[in-house]
Order: C-alpha cells, then sequence, then structure tokens
C-alpha cells in the first residue's frame, strides 16, 4: 500500500492509540477480582427487594436494609460471655 508522509504518521498514531487502549484493557482485565456476594439471598426475597426497590425507592430501601443488618451485627460489639 503506498500512502503520503501525513497518511503514513497518522496511521502510525493511530496504531499507538490503540495499542495504548488494549494496554489499558488488558491491565484492568488482569486487575479483576471474583465477585463474591457476602450474604446469599434465596429467588423470593431477592424477587421481593426489587419490587420494595421499585415502590419506596433505592435509597431507602438501602437504608433500611443497612441499619436492619447494623442492629443484627450489633452482638459483635458485646463483650464475650465466659462459662
Amino acid at each position: 500500500m503506498k500512502a503520503e508522509k501525513r497518511e503514513y504518521n497518522e496511521m502510525s498514531r493511530a496504531i499507538d492509540r490503540v495499542s495504548e487502549g488494549l494496554d489499558s484493557i488488558i491491565e484492568m482485565y488482569n486487575e479483576i477480582e471474583e465477585d463474591k456476594p457476602i450474604i446469599k439471598l434465596d429467588d423470593q426475597v431477592l424477587s421481593n427487594l426489587e419490587e420494595a426497590k421499585e415502590k419506596y425507592g433505592e435509597d431507602f430501601i438501602d437504608k433500611k436494609l443497612n441499619n436492619l443488618i447494623k442492629e443484627a451485627l450489633s452482638w459483635l460489639d458485646a463483650p464475650a460471655e465466659e462459662e
């Protein structure tokens, strides 16, 4: 393929940009971690959760669930009873 100097330089810059983009994608891929759910919810609970978020809004439900979980885990701060 024949090209003028300007076309050659444009093509070279385009190849450099594609190469940089590919390097970024490879770097992101290498940093991927497996997403493991903290709580395994059954299908009915997930369905109810989605319905509640649609009805009351995501922020409201998130706040309620966070408060509920904090309360449920408050025993972690309590001193252990000796036997």
